[in-house]
């Protein structure tokens, strides 16, 4: 289950997950898996691909200010930046998969327009005359029966004649729309890995008219949801190569997040073959060299065998001196058992031109990284033919001879254990290569604001808000959740799913009948931040609404209250998104917080060009407060607060004492038309005579109106499922 982490007063580091579930789901981190329950992310699984949630999780905790991919494959890290209103660039080789990407990127565009140019993109594909070409390639008819390929053909062809009339942006999303569908379509066993398995069949296939329906519905759904969020994409995407990185400026980039191909044989060119097939970029295995392959990262055997490439020419590129000498005798080792086998496959070419690219793509990380720019490579070792391969060591070394600082490496799970057929026993794993400098590893900064923010959070929230919950719940009977161990629950946090299946941490829950032992039915949702300057605030505020928000979606037959305590220093228009969007808030200006600590002497008024020798002294500081002074900062910070908390209450009372003052209930009876086209509704509307209504019962509609002006709309099929709603608004 995707988790994203909790939303704190100040960025604190997570505490370790110990328990079974937590681990899994870092265990899952290297992979796409997670993603398939995500918008945007599900439209195409792009195998090789890591947890948007994580990614997520990392742009929080280290708050920059650009990001990059090099290898942005199908835009993963791209869309969670574009999710907390970050500015990225993403990079991609491969030109069919960078044109996935500028498909998810373009969830930008406006829903109705792309939802006019798919029905007519499918209505003039319905009205071709069935045919095959003369000549299908090989894959294709092993994929498809002839009734599906010819609905397919018809598809590609209204597309491509539409398409030059759309923007580019709708171009890419249909296509997209399309490219995504013909997995679904076909009988056979079309994994999401390369190899393709035509004498398996599928239990569930679905027709393509109807595939591209239920996709772009997913699709439309997603919009909606990230158009909510957000208006804008700040994401850069460029097909270019990571060796040179040529299209990104000097000193930008200070924060780098990706997955470079795997020194594992995989073929990253074949991986979307089919849907190359498909759209005639490719006729046959035999074309992705010239088509994909020469572009990429050398990383497969079938790369260097192409190449004709020489070990002897390998090895002495200057760009592998930091690990020559420990590369020699594993290229040699590799040449030599090549002889024994069958395959005869060139690992020992590939190993060596594998870490001379990947030798490149850290000089031209050097180049565009800023000087506290840290970077995390999601790595996995290898062993070809059974000999080991310590990746993660050679291209750490690789890293600092590029002119970094240090690595370190942090296992997430462990590889060749679980497949009885695996070709040698070499036990492998994958983890995150953390490359750093100097000044990211010890920022006095960056420990003072964690300190900071322990105290900040423990005050404002534990010793001010807290016991005014406690004292509402108490009185009106209401159960108060916050982190702390309940049996109801596993662990300390309090967590809560949303629509999408992915669950979230939050600070303060309330919940109807809930208990020690019982969840009870959610309320209301407090969550908290903190940001020290006003240039990220709009991205926290995003980065709230994109937590809570799909929970009150979820819960909305509760028209539960949601709000946030904000402190710090907080833009206007980013206090306006938030309260625009329904939340309550309690919000401390950060002139408020150093007013605080003036009380007891202490004046935290710093900025990005305080020294570090005045941080490290601050911390010092900090760390010596005395419970007298604790008391005295709870005091000054609940004076500056008052007025807010009073409001606050106000509102969550308001919501949560409310009382129905009116129930309305429609039965709608009629005939459902449905149609394809715009001038076809109206046509029909025309001679759609209202005065004498027929047909059959559809639905009820409901409206609920509160005393405080609240209203739950809702739709129900049956008399027994509105009045089972209606039995739970009582309670």
């Amino acid at each position: 289950m995707i988790k994203h982490s909790q939303l704190q007063l100040f960025n604190l580091v997570p505490e370790p997950q110990q328990n079974a579930q937590s681990k899994i789901i870092k265990e899952r981190t290297g992979t796409f898996t997670d993603n398939m329950k995500l918008p945007i992310h599900r439209w195409f699984r792009y195998s090789a691909g890591f947890s948007a949630d994580w990614v997520e999780k990392v742009i929080t905790e280290l708050e920059p200010q650009t990001i990059l991919d090099p290898f942005v494959g199908s835009g993963t890290v791209c869309i969670a930046a574009d999710r907390l209103g970050i500015n990225s660039y993403g990079i991609e080789a491969h030109s069919f998969v960078y044109r996935l990407a500028k498909g998810k990127l373009a969830w930008v565009v406006d829903i109705h327009a792309f939802l006019e140019a798919v029905t007519k993109i499918k209505r003039f594909a319905a009205s071709l005359q069935p045919n095959l070409p003369e000549k299908i390639p090989v894959l294709l008819s092993k994929c498809y029966t002839n009734e599906t390929l010819i609905d397919l053909f018809k598809i590609r062809q209204a597309y491509l004649e539409i398409a030059p009339s759309l923007s580019e942006e709708l171009q890419s999303l249909i296509f997209l729309a399309i490219s995504a569908i013909l997995r679904s379509s076909s009988h056979v066993n079309t994994a999401q890995w390369q190899y393709i398995l035509p004498n398996k069949r599928k239990a569930k296939v679905y027709e393509p008219f109807e595939a591209l329906e239920r996709q772009v519905d997913l699709m439309q759904e997603d919009m909606y949801q990230m158009q909510s969020i957000t208006q804008s994409s700040q994401t850069h995407l460029i097909q270019d190569d990571a060796r040179n990185l040529k299209s990104i400026p000097d000193n930008l980039i200070d924060l780098v997040i990706t997955s470079p191909p795997y020194a594992n044989n995989y073929d990253y060119a074949d991986a979307t073959r089919l849907e190359m097939t498909f759209w005639g970029e490719v006729n046959s295995w035999g074309d992705l060299h010239e088509t994909v392959r020469k572009f990429l990262i050398r990383s497969s055997s079938q790369h260097v065998s192409k190449d004709r490439l020489s070990l002897t020419n390998l090895i002495a590129e200057s760009i592998i001196d930091p690990i020559r000498d420990e590369l020699i005798p594993v290229c040699q080792e590799l040449e030599n058992i090549r002889k024994t086998k069958g395959g005869n496959k060139a690992y020992h070419t590939m190993i060596a031109a594998y870490f001379i690219d990947m030798g490149f793509v850290f000089h031209a990380l050097h180049r565009v990284a800023t000087s506290d720019c840290k970077t995390c490579f999601v790595v996995g070792d290898s062993a070809p033919y059974g000999v080991y391969v310590p990746v993660e060591k050679w291209l750490g070394k690789l890293a600092v001879a590029a002119g970094f600082d240090f690595w370190s490496f942090e296992q997430i799970r462990q590889r060749n254990i679980k497949w009885k057929n695996r070709k040698h026993n070499v036990p492998l794993h994958e983890g995150r290569l953390w490359i750093e400098g100097k000044f990211m590893a010890q920022s006095p900064s960056h420990k003072f604001g964690q300190n900071l923010g322990k105290l900040l959070e423990a005050i404002v929230l534990d010793d001010i808000l807290k016991p005014r919950l406690q004292e509402f719940a108490q009185t009106k009977n209401y159960y108060l959740d916050w982190q702390r161990s309940r049996p109801a629950r596993s662990g300390k946090k309090v967590t809560w799913e949303d629509k999408y299946g992915n669950k979230h941490d939050l600070d303060f829950v309330i919940e109807i009948d809930g208990t020690d032992n019982q969840l009870g039915r959610p309320v209301a949702f407090i969550e908290s931040a903190w940001r020290r300057y006003t240039k990220h605030s709009k991205n926290k505020a995003q980065e709230i609404q994109g937590a809570i928000l799909p929970i009150i979606e979820l819960h909305h037959l509760s028209a539960p209250f949601y709000g946030a305590v904000l402190a710090g220093d907080f833009t206007k228009p980013a206090l306006d998104q938030l309260r625009n969007n329904g939340f309550a808030i309690i919000y401390i200006p950060y002139k408020h917080v150093v007013a605080a600590f003036k009380e007891i002497g202490f004046d935290v008024a710093f900025d990005e060009d305080t020294p570090d020798e005045i941080y490290a002294k601050a911390s010092n500081t900090l760390a010596d407060i005395t419970n007298l002074d604790k008391e005295k900062l709870r005091q000054a910070l609940m004076q500056a607060s008052k007025q807010e908390v009073e409001q606050f209450m106000d509102i969550l009372k308001n919501c949560l004492e409310r009382y129905i003052a009116k129930i309305i209930i429609i039965p709608l009876f009629g005939i459902r038309y449905e149609f394809l086209s715009i001038n076809d509704a109206i046509t029909e509307l025309n001679i759609l005579d209202i005065n004498s209504p027929n047909g059959k019962f559809d639905r009820f509609e409901v409206i609920i109106d509160y005393s405080n002006n609240d209203t739950i709309k809702a739709t129900f099929q049956n008399k027994t499922l509105l009045a089972d709603f209606l039995r739970k608004l009582e309670s």
